[in-house]
């Protein structure tokens, strides 16, 4: 164990350049590496065959947070062993950004992907097969295919990986089924080890690792706590959900990603808040706000239209990036200061998987959950009613909430004096634009209709926003019964606080 540990140790220094290893790091290499040493001994002549300890070792689901460096825990393995490591990965933007990294480490990396044609797959067997690349890249989809599959037992794969395993879960029952048979890669691959990496995984979502990815044999946990010290948690109540995106993407530190439910949504906001920094001239800030630049991304570009608007991320500094989760499990961009979500994502797991985009490089961050507005019955009738229970709870540490909602059960840290909203006393149970229009109807009692009042409401500098954005959040109060028009004939349509 001793040996292992300094040959960990020089190999992160000598190939990655790394002084320092995080303790589950090692542990989790150190496993991985102990399992492959009990297999080149079972295959030695006259070797013991009682491989219990093996088997169990060499399986394992990992949760480590964002930024702990889970990559390097199957990369360096990886370098050491003799036989290739797969990597299955969701989306290609995350096994590009892999293949650049691995390259950049000068480590020959073959990956296979759909549309290869048959030359360009016999090339890839060819590196396997001669020991020149000990790294495959790919996702679930193209290892079903029947070009693929039947040819993996031939590379001797000593090492699967599936990086953000939560997938099983979370996309395997609805659009991507290929998860749910990831047991049969590791089976037609004879694959003796299998590590499972992902960032948050609650109960039900590890139950449901473990039965695709290992099934009956089961895995050892690693488990790390999922906290992040150094992001602040939020949750902000709205009506007008693009008009709260924009001021909080005012007031926080950039770069910053807003988070969209769906792809239309993304680049409908972009448009918005490209719009809208232009429209605010008129502000001391103005040239400041001319500046920032605003892109969307999601799964429906171009691989070209994505490769440019990765690199532009990465290399800005004062960036917005309107974003679907397929940005969420891609670019690892260390400095993004603020993660917004403008929508409420399915999950504990995926709220904490996207808000930990956040603060990578261990500097202040802000993750800012919004709620309300029209979306409210949609979120509690659906998976996200947990999430949106957490919004609106402001007796809680978000923080310590959100451990609770993951069901995590290891050691908890206690929470600093201001980790959260809550914690500082600023968390609100309002919605934003209310106290604005509560004010102007208990001064305007039975004065305006609604659309006079949004027309005087859009002049005023408590929140800039317009006669559209006014009338609609008149017309959501109203809704809410918070507001009312009147019927006497007096004041017909004119609008009174309850």
């Amino acid at each position: 164990m001793d040996e292992i540990q300094f040959s960990i140790s020089q190999a992160a220094k000598d190939l990655f350049g790394l002084e320092y290893l995080y303790p589950y790091q090692r542990l989790v290499i150190s496993n991985i590496l102990e399992a492959a040493e009990a297999i080149s001994r079972e295959n030695t002549p006259n070797s013991d065959k009682n491989t219990s300890d093996r088997e169990t070792m060499g399986r394992q689901i990992v949760i480590l947070p964002t930024g702990a460096g889970k990559s390097l825990c199957f990369q360096l393995p990886a370098m050491l062993m003799e036989r290739p490591t797969l990597v299955i990965y969701p989306i290609l933007g995350l096994m590009s950004d892999q293949e650049r990294r691995l390259s950049e480490q000068g480590v020959e990396t073959v990956v296979l992907r759909g549309g290869q044609n048959k030359e360009q797959r016999e090339l890839i067997w060819e590196k396997l097969r001669s020991g020149k690349s000990k790294f495959i890249i790919a996702n679930p989809e193209v290892l079903l295919t029947p070009q693929v599959l039947p040819r993996l037992k031939e590379t001797n794969i000593i090492h699967i990986v599936i990086d953000e395993a939560h997938c099983v879960s979370e996309w395997g029952m609805s659009f991507r089924p290929a998860y749910l048979e990831i047991g049969k890669i590791i089976q037609a691959a004879s694959a003796p080890m299998v590590t499972a990496f992902t960032a948050t995984a609650g109960t039900a979502v590890l139950h449901k690792i473990e039965s695709c990815i290992f099934g009956d044999a089961g895995a050892m946990r690693i488990t790390a706590n999922p906290d992040r010290k150094n992001i602040y948690y939020a949750a902000q109540g709205c009506i007008i959900r693009n008009l709260a995106v924009r001021d909080l993407v005012l007031s926080n530190k950039r770069p910053a990603i807003v988070f969209c439910s769906s792809r239309p949504g993304t680049e409908t906001l972009a448009r918005y808040l490209r719009e809208e920094f232009r429209s605010l001239s008129y502000l001391p800030r103005a040239k400041e706000l001319t500046l920032i630049e605003v892109k969307f991304y999601h799964a429906g570009l171009s691989r070209e239209e994505k490769k440019i608007t990765e690199d532009w991320f990465l290399h800005s500094k004062d960036a917005v990036l309107v974003a679907t989760c397929a940005f969420g499990l891609g670019i690892d961009k260390s400095d993004i200061r603020t993660v917004i979500h403008r929508d409420s994502p399915p999950s504990v797991e995926a709220y904490l998987q996207e808000s930990g985009r956040a603060g990578r490089d261990g500097n202040p961050s802000r993750a800012i959950l919004l709620w309300g507005g029209g979306q409210a019955p949609q979120a509690e009738k659906g998976a996200a009613g947990a999430l949106w229970t957490y919004a609106r709870d402001t007796q809680n540490c978000r923080r310590e909430a959100l451990l609770d909602l993951l069901e995590y059960e290891g050691e908890k840290d206690s929470p600093g004096e201001s980790c959260c909203d809550v914690c500082d006393g600023t968390g609100s149970q309002e919605l934003r634009e209310e106290a604005v229009l509560s004010k102007f109807f208990r001064r305007n009692r039975r004065c305006y209709t609604v659309m006079e009042a949004a027309k005087l409401l859009a002049r005023s500098e408590s929140l800039l926003w317009s006669e559209e954005q006014a009338a609609e959040a008149i017309s959501f109060q109203i809704h809410e019964k918070k507001i009312k028009k009147s019927k006497n004939p007096f004041w017909k349509d004119k609008i009174a606080i309850y």
